[in-house]
């Protein structure tokens, strides 16, 4: 097992729409971040397809420690959750596991690329 360690890396957030319960009160409609991105096309499905962000935050991913099982590749345990654009923490507390390989290739950041929308969020 590999020792414990965190990592901020910056994520790409859209604007949704919302109903249901926030920090234990119910909204209805509440214009709140969702991880990711949207796409958007030219005229046509299919022109032009572009990778949308409305605003940008952090995932945070806690490296718990790294195990190979026999002749299997590496698994790395982690916990992961997300700051929004607007500060606020949000994330299952669950333990989650990996190929240690594809780990690394998250902590390189979103893995596609994107622009940022004209729109003000």
């Amino acid at each position: 097992m590999t020792t414990a360690s965190t990592h901020k890396i910056k994520f790409p957030f859209v604007r949704d729409a919302y109903s249901g319960p926030i920090d234990g009160e119910f909204v209805e409609d509440a214009k709140t971040w969702k991880p990711g991105t949207r796409c958007e096309h030219g005229d046509y499905e299919f022109s032009d397809e572009q990778w949308v962000a409305d605003g940008e935050g952090f995932m945070v991913l806690e490296a718990l420690g790294a195990f190979k099982p026999g002749k299997y590749p590496e698994r790395t345990f982690y916990l992961r959750h997300f700051i929004d654009p607007d500060g606020r923490q949000f994330g299952k507390a669950k333990v989650r596991v990996i190929a240690s390989s594809a780990f690394k290739r998250m902590l390189k950041g979103y893995r596609h690329q994107y622009i940022f929308s004209g729109d003000d969020a």
